[in-house]
């Protein structure tokens, strides 16, 4: 974008002279003095067009959208991953709704209600044919109706990147810093039966009835919505072999715990998952031997490193491990498709208790440590280097989706012991809790014992004849 009409790109400034200007421009904005604000503004805009703040400042001296507009616009130029700017531009063009933005600095905290809040069918999964429960067929990924057979293939349209949102459009708003929290009070639209569900349930089955049905509260509206879904490829009747395959794996399980375990009837679950993509780049300095080993001749460098992470993934539940979540994996987040309420018939379905801000943080924690565990290897890979420093991380671009991801759940009992079991319906993979046979586990650790010894012994006795050691 070019600069406004008389303007001139200035290629040499006074660098605190321009922000005195800026500052002043600001104090004025802030002080109501739009007028004067204007002219500080723009004159800082001239001196150095390539900074955004100057032009997002000018957004705030008007109240005409077109003008905002192409101030926005320009700071954009001067900064394409100025979230301030493509907020601003989402606002005006109706994209993020203004009465959701957060003020700065507010705190959102826990409701802490002692009532379940009343909650409606907002869908219930019955055939439009003749009414009988519909369910979802992982085979040849149909829904059908049990009753009559009637049935519809579902959309699997890929999600992997047309689903990506714009971390900067949510992250102020409060959508992006609240989480499920709330007990809910719910009356079966089939049969009347009242239900109270357990915090984050959002599809469940009526105990009473059997129908699926997705239901829909004053605390769902407040939650960002699933805008992807993994289909399961696992059919329930598959887990079974699965398990039972599982169960008889591991050095120190119990000989008759295939035979005796007796698993419950696995529940199919939608667990959620926020995964992330972006860009981070750290800015770097160190000391470079310039010279020789003998004559090191040491130069002070600077430079950046960039990284591009892609579908960085937090667990959105605390009653998910991260630990066993990835005993399941490896999670598949290329395999989503667009998200159809379809999906989730015969389905539970769990809401996120870790909000995308909280899940933000992880992730970008998580991509940091990384990046500076291996910023040594990475910066001038092969030069002799030391004082190695990092700077903050800098994002950019980020975006997130809020994934479905299908886990059969249940336990198994053995010996008077409950023990869980989660099985991934995407990959086949089991994870859960085995019983240990202690006098297995205390033979390994005497045969371990004692080949030591043995070896140890040996190496003596080898050592003496070829004369290693003397007496």
């Amino acid at each position: 974008m070019s600069l406004p009409e008389g303007f001139t790109r200035r290629l040499y400034f006074d660098e605190d002279y321009y922000r005195r200007t800026l500052n002043a421009g600001i104090n004025a904005v802030k002080g109501g003095d739009f007028a004067e604000a204007r002219l500080l503004l723009r004159k800082a805009a001239e001196m150095k067009p390539t900074d955004p703040q100057p032009w997002l400042w000018l957004s705030a001296t008007t109240q005409d959208p077109e003008e905002q507009k192409e101030y926005l616009e320009y700071a954009l130029a001067a900064d394409p991953h100025n979230g301030a700017a493509r907020r601003g531009l989402a606002i005006l063009s109706g994209k993020l709704d203004r009465s959701r933005l957060r003020a700065e600095g507010e705190e959102v905290k826990a409701r802490q209600l002692e009532e379940p809040l009343e909650a409606q069918a907002e869908h219930v999964f019955r055939c439009e044919k003749c009414g009988g429960r519909m369910r979802y067929e992982v085979s040849n990924q149909w829904l059908i109706c049990e009753h009559c057979g009637t049935g519809r293939p579902l959309s699997l349209t890929s999600a992997a990147d047309e689903a990506e949102q714009v971390m900067d459009f949510v992250l102020p708003t409060t959508r992006g810093h609240t989480w499920a929290e709330a007990q809910h009070r719910f009356a079966c639209n089939q049969c009347g039966a009242v239900t109270i569900l357990n915090v984050a349930e959002r599809a469940t089955t009526c105990p009473h009835c059997g129908s699926a049905q997705l239901i829909e509260s004053e605390e769902s509206t407040e939650l960002l919505q699933p805008n992807a879904i993994a289909p399961p490829k696992i059919s329930l009747q598959q887990t079974a072999a699965l398990v039972h395959q599982w169960l008889g794996k591991g050095l120190f399980v119990p000989d008759d715990l295939r035979k005796l375990a007796q698993p419950s009837a696995l529940r199919p679950v939608y667990y959620p998952f926020w995964t992330f993509d972006g860009i981070v780049k750290m800015n770097w300095v160190c000391e470079v031997n310039r010279g020789s080993s003998d004559e090191p001749v040491w130069v002070v460098e600077r430079g950046e490193e960039f990284e591009i992470f892609d579908d960085q993934w937090v667990v959105g539940l605390s009653s998910l491990s991260e630990r066993e979540t990835r005993q399941l994996g490896p999670l598949d987040f290329k395999a989503v498709v667009e998200y159809d309420a379809a999906f989730l018939a015969d389905w539970n379905v769990l809401a996120y208790d870790h909000s995308l801000a909280e899940a933000s943080l992880d992730a970008r924690e998580r991509i940091a440590t990384h990046l500076r565990k291996n910023l040594y290897h990475r910066v001038l890979p092969g030069q002799e280097k030391r004082n190695l420093q990092g700077g903050a991380p800098q994002w950019s671009s980020m975006t997130y989706k809020l994934v479905l991801y299908p886990f059969y759940v249940g336990h198994y009992s053995y010996r008077g012991g409950d023990y869980h079991l989660f099985v991934n319906a995407q990959n086949g993979k089991v994870s859960g809790v085995k019983p240990i046979d202690r006098v297995k586990q205390v033979a390994f650790f005497l045969l371990v014992t004692f080949s030591v010894v043995v070896l140890l012994l040996a190496i003596f006795v080898l050592g003496l004849s070829f004369g290693w050691f003397s007496l």
